[in-house]
């Protein structure tokens, strides 16, 4: 409880609050691995001069949790680490780190974040403090907007509260801190925006949010994703951005993976029947935890791109299997391929195939030509 509404993101270091369900491929770690890890972290460190540091840092992110939970080594567990103290200084300053190393930034951020500083690093990314400032909102405004007796779209985001999530242990007990956080955030954010209001999916963002980030803070994320990422039409009645999205998808298979769009193509498969939780929750609704967060490090600093790429990244590693099924067998092929690869894996296929901002932008262009001209060839 203390580790998830602590607001520690004012001191740079927010602590994820993990989920230990049995049998879960969400977590990362539990809090007592968590622990265990940044006891390893201080006991190399303290090798170094450094020591006394490394000590105040680690009181800083946590204390020791519940020592029954389950503690089995993840492999590899302790890689996101090594770099730990590196990533403290680049934190410092981090937008203005990443305006003058531009390709090193980008580099550190697809290797991924190390765990304990990510909310931190994800609200410097997308610059969710400046959100409010910039636009001269007044002080308290979080406060005010949850407390706010009308809410448009309340009766929805209520009912859809116990299927956020319902397994993780931060939303998992019926109006517990979790489901009571996630409501007073969607309660928010549905006043400061009554046009977008409410829609499936912005439960599953915010949930995500509120395992790194206070109310608050979730609050700010939630703004700037949905204006400054352009998410607020992934939301918007009718969904107008979702479609061009399908659009964009159906061109790149065309172009990337002819054959299979071929034999999607007569089974009457296309992208709006298996991409759309992928672009509406940026990938978390079907994902592990660790190819999540791994997007999400990525989609917060290179945009959109990043869900293009993994969603032809996943048809391409089942491209064999798909060529050879029909139409309810590649919809069932699609629903669980995300489950069915590591991070590691899926995020390199995903980088490795080659596109560019330019060529999203000429689709996207192509499509407006098309829908002004009452027309989408599909």
């Amino acid at each position: 409880r203390h580790l998830v509404g602590s607001g520690r993101a004012s001191q740079g270091f927010p602590i994820p609050f993990m989920d230990v369900r049995a049998g879960s491929d969400w977590p990362a770690a539990t809090p007592a691995r968590l622990w265990e890890l940044q006891a390893q972290w201080v006991a190399r460190e303290s090798r170094s001069e450094s020591v006394g540091v490394a000590e105040k840092s680690l009181a800083s992110l946590c204390a020791p949790l519940d020592d029954a939970l389950d503690s089995t080594p993840r492999q590899n567990a302790l890689e996101p680490w090594k770099d730990l103290e590196q990533w403290r200084l680049y934190c410092v300053d981090f937008n203005r780190f990443r305006a003058k190393n531009r390709d090193k930034a980008k580099r550190l951020i697809r290797a991924g974040i190390p765990e304990p500083i990510r909310g931190a690093v994800w609200q410097q990314l997308a610059q969710s403090r400046d959100v409010l400032r910039t636009a001269q909102y007044p002080p308290l405004l979080y406060h005010h907007l949850r407390t706010s007796k009308n809410a448009p779209c309340e009766t929805e985001f209520i009912r859809d509260i116990d299927r956020t999530f319902p397994k993780h242990l931060l939303f998992h007990e019926k109006k517990g801190l979790g489901q009571n956080s996630l409501l007073n955030v969607l309660r928010a954010y549905s006043v400061f925006n009554p046009e977008v209001g409410y829609c499936q999916g912005m439960g599953f963002v915010t949930g995500l949010l509120l395992m790194y980030n206070s109310e608050e803070d979730t609050f700010l994320m939630l703004v700037s994703l949905l204006e400054n990422y352009e998410m607020a039409g992934l939301f918007r009645p009718g969904l107008p951005l979702l479609n061009r999205y399908f659009f964009q998808l159906q061109r790149l298979i065309q172009i990337h993976l002819p054959a299979l769009y071929e034999h999607l193509g007569q089974h009457g498969v296309e992208p709006s029947m298996y991409a759309s939780q992928w672009f509406m929750t940026v990938c978390i609704a079907n994902f592990p935890f660790a190819t999540v967060v791994r997007v999400w490090d990525i989609f917060l600093n290179e945009g959109i791109k990043i869900v293009f790429r993994v969603a032809l990244a996943l048809l391409k590693l089942n491209q064999e299997r798909l060529l050879a099924q029909t139409f309810e067998q590649i919809l069932l092929t699609l629903r669980e391929a995300p489950r069915r690869i590591e991070d590691e894996p899926l995020i390199q296929v995903a980088l490795a195939i080659k596109l560019k901002n330019t060529k999203l932008k000429e689709l996207e262009q192509e499509y407006v030509r098309q829908d002004q001209g009452g027309h989408i060839v599909e």
